[in-house]
């Protein structure tokens, strides 16, 4: 071998390697962040053995445009909540974004919009207007570290009891055992599924609490960087296309 093609070949191998290391570096960068979510319909749920949902679809998209793993891991709200809180390098979704939350997470997003309505049993005879009628009732049921807890509370509510998943909440309305849920209208359907309940059975009442955007949420030692490079893919699965596909899919008109 002369020494021009020695030295081709030793470029090439130092390609090859640089180009290992690379992968290497994309491949541990996905491992170093854990990805969580919660069982949530139609966000995030698992349907026979696999994890699915509207937010589990895009955020699987932005992980394909990312060449990350797409491993993620289902955790109670409460508790993904706060490991995040605490970081290092947790990723949350989807997490509702409000002036609250503002500057303890990192964000990108929205990845879908939503409107928080109190809902009630058909049955039952109460009757709301505004809130004030609703702080007149014996008990409403909602989900630890939901937003819809902090913005009732600051509301003054005094009747707030609080449950571990969404789908107790009609549950325990459906007993008697509360007279209002406050949910976001795109995960009624769903919840009401998972807890073996008829639609037909609970009415949505006019009183609507707010609209809400759901993001993905980072923990405050994550890289701007990385942040612009999830928001990047993000807008790109959007302009592609397939977000809207998505949420055609989940969306009950």
């Amino acid at each position: 071998m002369n020494a021009e093609k020695r030295y081709l070949f030793s470029n090439l191998r130092i390609l090859r390697w640089m180009l290992v290391i690379v992968l290497c570096t994309k491949t541990l960068m996905a491992v170093n962040y854990e990805l969580l979510t919660e069982e949530f319909a139609p966000f995030g749920y698992t349907k026979n053995g696999k994890l699915t949902g509207l937010s589990v679809e895009v955020v699987n998209e932005i992980l394909k445009k990312l060449s990350y793993s797409n491993k993620i891991n289902v955790r109670p709200w409460a508790r993904a909540y706060r490991n995040t809180l605490r970081g290092p390098k947790k990723i949350l979704f989807s997490m509702a974004r409000n002036s609250d939350r503002e500057n303890l997470f990192k964000w990108v997003g929205p990845l879908v919009s939503d409107r928080v309505f109190f809902y009630k049993r058909r049955s039952s005879s109460l009757s709301i207007n505004n809130l004030s009628d609703a702080k007149k009732v014996k008990r409403i049921l909602l989900t630890r570290e939901f937003p819809e807890y902090e913005y009732l509370k600051k509301k003054g509510f005094k009747n707030l009891h609080e449950t571990v998943e969404p789908k107790q909440n009609f549950k325990m309305l459906m007993k008697g055992r509360g007279e209002l849920v406050p949910m976001g209208e795109l995960a009624v359907p769903q919840t009401l599924k998972q807890a073996g309940i008829e639609a037909k059975d609970i009415e949505r009442t006019s009183v609507k609490l707010y609209e809400v955007n759901l993001y993905i949420a980072f923990s405050k030692d994550v890289d701007d960087e990385e942040i612009k490079k999830w928001q990047k893919a993000l807008d790109f699965v959007k302009m592609q296309g397939l977000y809207k596909k998505i949420l055609e899919k989940y969306v009950i008109k």
